[in-house]
């Protein structure tokens, strides 16, 4: 039972159900918007999306953070994702949107960040190999309140575990 426990650990299919799940949640939140959502699963863009003149291309990146995890809370925007998303929108004339999904269980909150790409590289910090995106406890406020950035978020998650207990009943 441990080895195929393992397996299923490196082999597992989450990081794809995540993303799926990312473009699932960006479509609901335009969707409350007025926009009309298509998924179109294309390099560079995962959604296009229209809301009377305002025709959009969407990349939606996704990405949990585990519980008692000490990874930085941001997001790199890697200049050649940028690239990507804008070349397929001028391909389409659309105007490049980047959402990210950051989902943090310690929290138990799901942050979902709408940038336009002409503000991301306006406005967002350079580094290395990209634009940053900021979200740790002491930047998300500030990170919230930036004019050209849409925030929505959904809190207070609540994961029942009623149906399949954690533990083995005892009768």
């Amino acid at each position: 039972m441990t080895r195929w426990r393992n397996s299923v650990d490196t082999n597992s299919r989450a990081a794809h159900h995540l993303g799926e799940f990312g473009e699932g949640l960006a479509s609901y939140t335009l969707i409350r918007k007025g926009f009309e959502v298509a998924w179109v699963n294309h390099v560079g863009a995962d959604l296009i999306a229209q809301r009377g003149d305002t025709k959009i291309a969407v990349s939606v990146k996704a990405r949990r953070f585990r519980a008692g995890s000490k990874e930085t809370r941001s997001d790199t925007i890697k200049y050649a994702h940028i690239e990507q998303l804008e070349y397929f929108a001028m391909r389409f004339n659309l105007e490049p949107v980047y959402i990210h999904l950051a989902c943090i269980d310690d929290d138990r909150m799901i942050h979902l960040f709408m940038l336009r790409i002409v503000d991301v590289k306006q406005y967002l910090d350079r580094v290395e190999k990209g634009h940053r995106l900021r979200f740790e406890p002491h930047h998300i406020e500030q990170t919230k309140a930036l004019p050209f950035l849409d925030y929505s978020s959904w809190n207070d998650e609540q994961i029942g575990n009623k149906l399949y207990p954690i533990s083995p009943r005892s009768d």
